[in-house]
């Protein structure tokens, strides 16, 4: 009884072995079930902004697994001599039955390139959007009706999904950001881009800022945007929410205008030592002492504001916002000194810095 048990499960086992060479599957045989279409990425009818998978990805997945061949070449998008096209030499499966479609700008276009005065005003960490895709356009994804799967079954008809991924005119990046907390004081600026390329005629009167920067403020308008700036002796004040507000008078070269204003806020930083230097160990006894704030020094406050413990004698240069203490005779070999500014120093504006600043290092040999 026990042989005749064995025997069954073996021939069960061996009924489920592939046959073929190499343990290939045989895919040779229909499965008569024509594949379908069970998800999108946009979905059918979405709207943006902000639809779009990262790297402006179209992702589409059947209902079973399919020929790699037959769904990378029937894929297409409409309008293709607008901005956008398929790039086929970068369309693969995710797995069997998930394709990405990555929606390339035409380089012909000018969408395709950046615009450095703008973008090197946002640091590194912040991403850049390039907008790939027409304001106001609607985009159709078409997939062929001999997109077939390994079992030789195809659609038998083509079926086609749209979206629009940049319904209007809008502020895409802005540096800083919404909200951005601690931004310097130091060297205030603000930078703005956009979906589209923008008339720089009817960008002149729509930005402004709140409360108001002194100086003779200027703005540059790029294609891609604004960047403002105040003089170099001019700083944000002190731990101050500042709000820019970009008018919706202001238009890309089609003509489309933003819905309505476009405001966004930050908060600048108290005023304080940002860094200083030496630090460590094995300074050179006669190395300078250097301070480095985020705002514009009044320079009466800086040899009261000063120390250094053990004591010693120096002299302090200074520039906008960062002063220099050198000392008169070599500091002592082999000792740990201790630097203090004190909360009083003082902004240009007459703030004082909100918190005292302490730094060590020792001497070498």
């Amino acid at each position: 009884m026990k042989s005749l048990a064995c025997l069954f499960v073996a021939a069960v086992l061996c009924a489920g072995c592939d046959s073929s060479p190499s343990g290939i599957l045989d895919t040779t045989t229909s499965s008569n079930v024509p594949p379908a279409i069970v998800w999108t990425d946009p979905w059918p009818g979405a709207v943006g902004p902000n639809i779009m998978s990262p790297n402006n990805v179209v992702i589409i997945r059947f209902s079973t697994l399919m020929d790699t061949r037959s769904v990378i070449h029937n894929v297409t998008i409409s309008p293709s001599d607008e901005t956008v096209y398929i790039d086929t030499t970068r369309a693969t499966p995710v797995e069997g039955t998930t394709f990405d479609f990555p929606l390339t700008p035409i380089p012909s276009w000018l969408v395709y390139l950046p615009d450095n005065r703008l973008d090197i005003r946002f640091p590194t960490s912040y991403q850049i959007y390039y907008p790939y895709f027409k304001v106001a356009q609607q985009y159709t994804i078409t997939i062929g009706p001999s997109a077939g799967d390994i079992y030789g079954d195809t659609l038998g008809a083509p079926i086609s999904f749209s979206f629009i991924p940049e319904p209007y005119f809008r502020v895409t990046n802005t540096y800083p950001s919404d909200n951005d907390t601690a931004i310097s004081p130091l060297y205030p600026s603000a930078t703005m881009r956009f979906n589209a390329l923008i008339d720089t005629g009817s960008a002149a009167s729509a930005f402004s800022i709140s409360p108001s920067v002194g100086g003779n403020v200027s703005v540059y308008y790029g294609d891609w945007g604004f960047y403002w700036s105040p003089p170099s002796n001019v700083t944000f004040a002190s731990e101050t929410k500042y709000t820019v507000t970009i008018a919706p008078t202001v238009k890309d070269l089609s003509g489309d205008q933003m819905p309505s204003a476009y405001s966004f806020s930050f908060t600048t930083a108290a005023y304080g030592v940002t860094s200083a230097y030496p630090t460590g160990a094995g300074v050179s006894p006669t190395a300078s002492i250097n301070v480095y704030c985020n705002f514009l020094i009044d320079s009466t406050s800086i040899a009261g504001a000063f120390s250094l413990n053990p004591a010693a004698n120096g002299s302090i240069t200074y520039n906008a916002s960062s002063f220099t203490f050198t000392p008169l005779l070599s500091l002592t070999p082999n000792t740990l000194y201790t630097a203090t500014v004190s909360t009083a120093l003082r902004a240009k504006d007459g703030t004082s810095v909100k918190n005292p600043y302490t730094f060590s290092f020792t001497t070498g040999n």
